[in-house]
């Protein structure tokens, strides 16, 4: 078994978009789902047509026998400098996903250490990620530490 791993490409936006989508319907429940599927789906490939091709994001994968089995996708930002983050630029680590089949392979620890790199080539002091409970001591591992600081509100 070979596995290869590699920058995503706008040839593989049906597949990004559908990972998504069985990402998201492993950890959000139904009832909070806003959109049908078709209509994430295009909400997504539109997404990633417009940010992959001007770099706007990053997203690497890990391809067996041509199909991709794990995926990651990094979002660049800008906040208000402070202190502590004097550029305000700030990168988002989204959708680290890898196959259930493929799962305590390393695969998804290989594509995101690709992910980190990509990061760190963009010269970003600060990287982000929402982490789920399986996720957290891997991502522990990489030198991320857990904080409680940030409040969220949806604006409907």
């Amino acid at each position: 078994m070979k596995i290869t791993y590699r920058k995503a490409t706008l040839a593989d936006i049906p597949d990004l978009a559908r990972l998504r989508i069985v990402f998201l319907k492993e950890v959000q429940s139904p009832e909070t789902h806003l959109v049908s599927e078709d209509g994430l789906d295009k909400i997504l490939q539109d997404f990633f047509r417009q940010y992959l091709a001007n770099d706007e994001i990053v997203v690497w994968v890990a391809e067996v026998d041509n199909e991709i089995v794990s995926t990651s996708g990094l979002c660049f930002s800008k906040i208000m400098p402070g202190f502590t983050l004097l550029d305000g630029r700030v990168a988002y680590i989204m959708n680290i996903y890898t196959l259930p089949e493929w799962r305590k392979k390393g695969i998804g620890r290989q594509v995101f250490h690709h992910i980190l790199e990509a990061a760190k080539e963009r010269n970003y002091k600060r990287v982000l990620l929402h982490a789920t409970e399986d996720g957290r001591p891997i991502y522990e591992k990489f030198g991320f530490k857990a904080t409680n600081d940030e409040m969220e509100l949806r604006i409907e």
